[in-house]
């Protein structure tokens, strides 16, 4: 469990940042169409923004494609769960970075498959391979960023 006031204001603006990034590249459903330009442009750079390959909420897409979508929910995920849970990090040790690689996997295959035209894949394993990967990848990190602060606060901890 995390201890320490500086610890938690760390866990707190992590999860505040991956909230607020996701609700953002929800928001165009619901915004005048020159702020959903403005959205999509901001998220462009990280996401091809199909039309075919995104949410849509009354007839307007979302600013991120599916796969997009799942890795944002798996950010907020991720760093929701390591901040209020036992560190699963510290138990791995060094094969930790082996676990986030292993959460490659899935979302490769999903995307490899149509490539190659070895199978199809829809919205709903874009998302959850998307999913696992964020979530995945979100409490790796933060785990680690969290073991810092942790140690620079003379707070100790596992390595």
């Amino acid at each position: 469990m995390m201890n320490g006031r500086s610890v938690r204001l760390v866990w707190y603006g992590l999860l505040a940042i991956t909230s607020g990034v996701f609700a953002l590249a929800m928001l165009p459903p619901i915004l005048p169409a020159s702020l959903q330009a403005v959205v999509r442009e901001g998220f462009a750079p990280v996401c091809h923004q199909l039309p075919g390959r995104s949410l849509h909420f009354r007839g307007v897409p979302v600013a991120l494609c599916d796969r997009c979508s799942g890795i944002y929910v798996g950010l907020v995920v991720g760093v929701a769960g390591t901040g209020w849970g036992a560190n699963l990090w510290a138990t791995l040790g060094s094969y930790g970075r082996y676990a986030l690689l292993g959460a490659l996997v899935p979302m490769g295959l999903d995307w490899a498959g149509p490539l190659l035209h070895l199978w199809g894949n829809g919205p709903e394993s874009r998302i959850l391979t998307g999913l696992l990967f964020g979530s995945v990848a979100a409490s790796y990190v933060t785990a680690r960023l969290l073991h810092r602060k942790a140690r620079a606060s003379g707070m100790g901890g596992p390595e």
